[in-house]
């Protein structure tokens, strides 16, 4: 499941082909409110994380999954924590990378289990998005090659090239420009994950760079210790975004981590 205002584009077609190759049916999909997604009556039904868990179960129902291997970035992590608790029977196994069971959209809003806020980097783009927002086409485009710059970090490469590419290829296929600012409403709504995900027992692998911008590695070792059947995984020279560089490695780890339940089947979700 991808982040917050994230298509299922944002998944690499790489990465997906990886995954298949091996046997598996990979799923990515745009969540409510972006991409080629339905959207609704905000103001009229808002909603939390806890609908967007609900939309990730009725996608594999839909698809006639029994079950699922579940991978979430990001908010898709939180997400894919919130399936694991509601609706246990869909899900064979987590692999949450650059989550946290405690955030918020709003980047000055402190995690209220005491986790630390988004760095300073992240935060002087925000400031920098509010003073001077994006007025046409090809600022925002800029923008969010921008900010993809702060979430791939300072130490991990940047080709620009690389990230332009499924911000236009979003920005093409975008039915609902904007909409994705209710996903921020939807996490300041959300209560700490913390209490649910104790209960969770499938086998969940926790992958989080030590240079993460947006939650910092503090947020990955407590979801690590929250899930008992969890193992982590922390990344040196990394940040919220793998860059293509690491795309081997976040593959090997999650084919190590998928034959720990892939003789049960199901399949493998991302949006």
């Amino acid at each position: 499941m991808a982040g917050g205002g994230a298509q299922g584009i944002s998944w690499p077609d790489d990465f997906c082909r990886a995954l298949a190759d091996d046997g598996f049916r990979v799923v990515r999909y745009d969540h409510r409110d972006t991409g080629r997604s339905t959207g609704g009556d905000h103001a009229q039904r808002p909603y939390d994380l806890t609908a967007l868990a609900v939309d990730a179960a009725e996608v594999v129902r839909r698809l006639g999954a029994v079950d699922a291997h579940v991978v979430g970035q990001s908010m898709g992590g939180m997400l894919a924590q919130l399936l694991a608790v509601q609706e246990p029977e869909v899900v064979r196994s987590l692999a949450l990378l650059s989550s946290s069971p405690d955030a918020n959209g709003r980047v000055g809003k402190r995690p209220r289990t005491g986790l630390p806020g988004p760095g300073r980097a992240m935060l002087d783009h925000v400031a920098t998005m509010a003073v001077a927002p994006p007025r046409t086409p090809e600022d925002r485009v800029a923008a969010d090659v921008a900010g993809w710059r702060v979430l791939v970090g300072p130490q991990a490469p940047f080709g620009e090239a690389y990230w332009r590419d499924p911000v236009e290829r979003s920005t093409r296929r975008a039915e609902t420009p904007g909409a994705s600012g209710y996903h921020v409403q939807a996490l300041d709504r959300t209560p700490p994950l913390s209490p649910a995900v104790a209960g969770i027992g499938v086998p969940t692998l926790v992958v989080h760079g030590e240079c993460d911008a947006v939650f910092p590695p503090e947020h990955g070792r407590a979801l690590a210790s929250a899930i008992p059947a969890a193992r982590l995984v922390e990344i040196a020279g990394t940040g919220h975004i793998f860059p293509p560089e690491w795309s081997s490695r976040i593959i090997g780890l999650l084919r190590e981590h998928l034959q720990e339940a892939v003789a049960r089947g199901g399949s493998v979700v991302g949006p």
